[in-house]
């Protein structure tokens, strides 16, 4: 992103601005911020910079599960990718309409030209929600995270649109292992997913 900021020159604190032949209209001054996603961990003991979304973009939001990563970029588009330590098994949770095992962060291209405003990654499940407050789902339906009474399916492998949201924009979103909590613009908080121990 780009910010810009106007500057006026003065000869000094609590001084008139200093006389002069040339035109001292404030300068304009840009400074370009980019976002940069670091890993590490599973036998990385320091940070190692991921150069693999694709050029150009920066990191507005990152998300880590226990078994995949997201990122939202400034751009608004969703990219996930697959933490490989263990053996993991995929159900989906990665939103690429298939099981397999993205090493790299991946553009979610089923959800293009939506705008992703903010991820959040469940044990083997993700749900987002676009800057017009609509929320997509997509893995693991096991306990019922997904929000649809596991009508598609144990696995949902690619966004599904939660029609309960259609009238209702959400604000927030936030996964646990096994279950979602979300805050909607009216300010009222709807839960689902596995509800052992009264979560």
């Amino acid at each position: 992103r780009e910010m810009e900021e106007k500057v006026t020159l003065l000869n000094g604190p609590n001084k008139r601005p200093r006389s002069s032949t040339m035109n001292e209209a404030p300068i304009a001054v840009v400074t370009s911020r980019t976002s940069e996603v670091y890993v590490w961990g599973g036998g990385k003991s320091t940070p190692q910079k991921l150069d693999a979304i694709k050029s150009g973009c920066s990191a507005r939001q990152v998300c880590a599960g226990n078994t995949h990563f997201a990122v939202v970029t400034v751009e608004k588009e969703l990219y996930t990718w697959v933490n490989m330590q263990g053996g993991t098994k995929l159900h989906g949770q990665l939103g690429h309409g298939d099981r397999a095992s993205y090493r790299q962060p991946k553009h979610v291209e089923k959800l293009q030209g939506k705008a992703i405003r903010q991820v959040s990654c469940g044990d083997d499940f993700t749900v987002c929600i676009t800057d017009e407050g609509q929320l997509y789902a997509f893995g693991s339906d096991y306990y019922g995270c997904i929000g649809v009474d596991k009508a598609y399916g144990s696995e949902v492998l690619e966004p599904l649109q939660l029609d309960f949201f259609l009238t209702n924009p959400v604000e927030q979103v936030s996964c646990g292992d096994n279950h979602v909590a979300v805050l909607t613009r009216n300010r009222e908080v709807y839960t689902w997913g596995c509800g052992e121990y009264g979560r």
